[in-house]
């Protein structure tokens, strides 16, 4: 008896132990992105089209997807984690918010980054001010899964960075067709704007009402100045499925929804929605 009792509780003990080291950091409020269809997208960094959707699709706890918190190194929860001797000193240091929308051929990413300092003098998009975007196309958030991997940004002399990181043989994404940015260095802001098609995650269909897909932003930051220079930290949505190795485990969830744009009467807006957060010059 003594025997199988310890057996079992040698068993259980394992089993415990193997769910702890497979569970992945979810958000609680914020892990699951409800993307809408219907927006009608230039994909020219400006957003104009993209103004209510950040107060219309929010998180659980009906915040929008802006500013969240990831499991940084250690299990420390952060909204920014720096990286070698970088320096975050708060929310108007580096900020990202972001919107989704799709269509049957793609879609659609907007990221609104605030950041009170661009620099980008580096050639790699990630190492400095830029976007990296790693896709799930199966939605299955496991390890061992294909993912799709692309980075970009702004060169500090105008030029625009797009690098198709990991492609699995399928077409990567070209600029200006499928990404642009800009810059608002009076507000403070910079604006990156993506199309991914379904071609471009290696899919024969087009997309439809409750597909699933996994993904990861990574926005890296940094700053001028002695030892602020590439890539000092980042923030974004589950940035660790791109940093510290390449994870698809580590993703957020992209639901495909049917949900179409709401408009907003203007008596109603508040004075800090998404549209009149921006101006680009």
């Amino acid at each position: 008896m003594k025997k199988y009792f310890l057996i079992m509780t040698t068993i259980f003990v394992v089993l415990f132990t193997l769910n702890i080291a497979d569970a992945q950091w979810r958000s609680d409020t914020h892990d699951v992105y409800n993307a809408v269809t219907g927006l009608d997208v230039t994909i020219d960094g400006k957003l104009d089209e993209w103004d209510g959707i950040m107060d219309a699709v929010t998180g659980t706890d009906g915040t929008p997807f802006c500013g969240l918190e990831f499991e940084a190194n250690g299990g420390v929860i952060k909204v920014f984690e720096t990286y070698q001797t970088g320096v975050w000193n708060n929310a108007d240091d580096h900020t990202t918010c972001f919107m989704i929308a799709w269509d049957a051929d793609s879609i659609y990413l907007a990221l609104s980054v605030t950041d009170d300092e661009h620099e980008h003098a580096a050639g790699a998009p990630w190492n400095g001010d830029g976007a990296q975007l790693s896709f799930v196309p199966s939605g299955n958030r496991a390890g061992g899964q294909t993912f799709f991997l692309y980075n970009a940004g702004l060169h500090d002399n105008g030029d625009v960075l797009l690098q198709n990181e990991r492609t699995n043989g399928a077409p990567g994404l070209e600029a200006p067709d499928d990404f642009a940015v800009t810059r608002d260095e009076g507000a403070k802001k910079t604006y990156y704007e993506f199309r991914v098609g379904a071609a471009n995650l290696g899919l024969d269909s087009s997309f439809s009402a409750g597909d699933e897909i996994g993904l990861g932003i990574c926005v890296n930051d940094g700053d001028q100045g002695g030892g602020q220079t590439g890539q000092k930290g980042w923030d974004g949505w589950y940035p660790h499925a791109v940093v510290y190795g390449k994870n698809p485990e580590k993703t957020g969830l992209v639901v495909l929804s049917s949900n179409t744009p709401t408009p907003v009467e203007p008596a109603d807006k508040l004075a800090t929605t998404w549209g009149t957060l921006k101006s680009v010059k």
